[in-house]
């Protein structure tokens, strides 16, 4: 007769945890199921609600995530939830990784949620066009648009030097004279 074992619910959890994800040959274990958020995150159905998939498996493989803290990750990949590659950290912390690993640099159209392209924000910089009507175009908030305008947003584009590049550009174009 087969034995009847019982199992834990945490043990259920490190299952379904694993069956979700595989080893890469960094040590990663990549979340391979569909749920992820914008960011590449592992999105893991608990408790009635979608949690991070790393924060789940920092809890199963190490305990609970002290209040404030957040789980950084060595390896900084995203998809990863070896908790081997998982700390708690600040977000002082997590900030202070990321430049140190020279991640910085990201901007304009690389950021998720960026709701202008690059050509977009450069137009509304230059061009005199009433705020009330780029709102209307691009479908964003004026207050957006207006950060966006004076350099609060998208500071990291010079419109001077895109005003040469055009001006430049637009010199060697037949105007019909």
């Amino acid at each position: 007769m087969t034995e009847f074992k019982t199992v834990t619910d945490e043990d259920l959890l490190r299952a379904t945890l694993f069956n979700r994800c595989r080893l890469s040959e960094t040590g990663c274990w990549i979340w391979t199921a569909k749920a992820k958020d914008s960011g590449g995150y592992g999105l893991f159905y608990l408790d009635y609600k979608n949690k991070k998939a790393h924060r789940v498996s920092y809890e199963l493989f190490k305990g609970p995530i002290p209040d404030g803290m957040h789980i950084l990750h060595s390896c900084d990949n995203p998809a990863c939830v070896n908790p081997d590659h998982l700390r708690a950290g600040t977000v002082k912390e997590n900030m202070q990784d990321r430049e140190a690993r020279g991640r910085r640099d990201v901007r304009g159209e690389q950021i998720g949620t960026s709701k202008l392209t690059e050509k977009e924000a450069m137009f509304v910089k230059i061009t005199d066009a009433p705020i009330k009507l780029l709102s209307e175009v691009f479908g964003i908030s004026e207050g957006y648009l207006y950060r966006v305008r004076n350099g609060q947003s998208w500071a990291h584009q010079n419109a001077a030097a895109l005003w040469t590049r055009l001006n430049a550009a637009s010199e060697g174009v037949n105007h019909g004279n």
